[in-house]
């Protein structure tokens, strides 16, 4: 259980040192929350993977839906980007698209390198 919880909190970190690197900003979340989503996300992405870990012994089969999601997540903030930049600001719900789908993000990639790290044995 404690190499478990440690994968966990290792995954959480990477992601929330990437956007403390601003990673996150780069691949285009809003400069002013950039760090906020992954301080968000991440911990709950860890979470997640510790109830994973607890529950199930299989591996690809979370890890698979994890990349999906991520991937989807990530399609999610990208397009609640654009909408709200092409409606100058004005479309409210493709601001909570990007701010939540780049929380989603941060949660799933999260859950995706603690699956890939996760100890098995």
């Amino acid at each position: 259980m404690t190499r478990s919880l440690l994968t966990a909190l290792i995954a959480a970190l990477i992601v929330i040192g990437f956007a403390l690197l601003g990673g996150t900003k780069t691949l285009g979340a809003h400069p002013f929350w950039s760090l906020n989503v992954a301080l968000i996300g991440a911990p709950i992405g860890g979470l997640l993977a510790l109830g994973l870990f607890v529950m199930t012994r299989w591996y690809w089969g979370p890890l698979v839906c994890s990349v999906i999601l991520a991937a989807v997540a990530y399609g999610v903030a990208h397009f609640g980007k654009l909408r709200f930049a092409a409606s100058y600001a004005e479309d409210a719900f493709a601001g909570q698209m990007w701010f939540f789908g780049w929380i989603a993000t941060a949660l799933f990639i999260t859950l995706t390198l603690a699956l890939a790290l996760r100890p098995r044995g």
